[in-house]
């Protein structure tokens, strides 16, 4: 009885992990995903603690900024307009006052990871859904895209504050 029910449960935690697997393209958003963070964590990993504050004009966000900036519209964006639960945008929450670099980069790692599993669990069915963002409507696909899109535009800004103090940036990972 006991092999019987493992065999289920087993069956019941592959076929709810493996959702995002059944859909091409999603199987492939999330490697790239994976890679994206893997880079990610490597360039704030880089900078050392003492210059998570520096920004290279007063107006720019500091490089501790920029990381939670991230974090934060990773967590919307993944929740509110790609899973289409219209989360509300909590900046508030993802201040960096306080924080030092191994709490920003644990926020970094669980966002990341919190928007694979949405992905991971997501309806292959509902990718062609359409949601609005100022003022377009755009798939859940298009949605995904946004978000990477994001997440390389300020990352690149984070390897010029990384060369402005001197730092090489991480070499950069493939396939993302």
């Amino acid at each position: 009885m006991k092999k019987g029910f493992s065999c289920v449960l087993f069956f019941i935690l592959l076929v709810s992990t493996t959702s995002a697997q059944n859909d091409p393209w999603l199987a492939d958003f999330l490697e790239r995903w994976e890679q994206s963070k893997a880079y990610m964590l490597a360039v704030a990993e880089a900078m050392p603690e003492e210059k998570y504050g520096f920004k290279p004009t007063v107006e720019m966000m500091g490089f501790g900024e920029q990381l939670m900036h991230i974090a934060l519209v990773i967590e919307w964006h993944a929740h509110s307009r790609f899973a289409g639960l219209e989360t509300p945008f909590r900046q508030d929450a993802y201040k960096v006052d306080g924080m030092d670099k191994s709490s920003i980069l644990k926020v970094m790692e669980k966002e990341f990871d919190n928007a694979s599993q949405l992905i991971i669990d997501f309806e292959d069915a509902r990718l062609s859904e359409k949601g609005n963002y100022g003022g377009f409507s755009r798939t859940r696909r298009q949605f995904l895209l946004l978000l990477a899109d994001h997440v390389s535009h300020h990352r690149g800004q984070l390897l010029v504050y990384l060369r402005l103090n001197d730092i090489p940036p991480p070499n950069y990972v493939e396939f993302q």
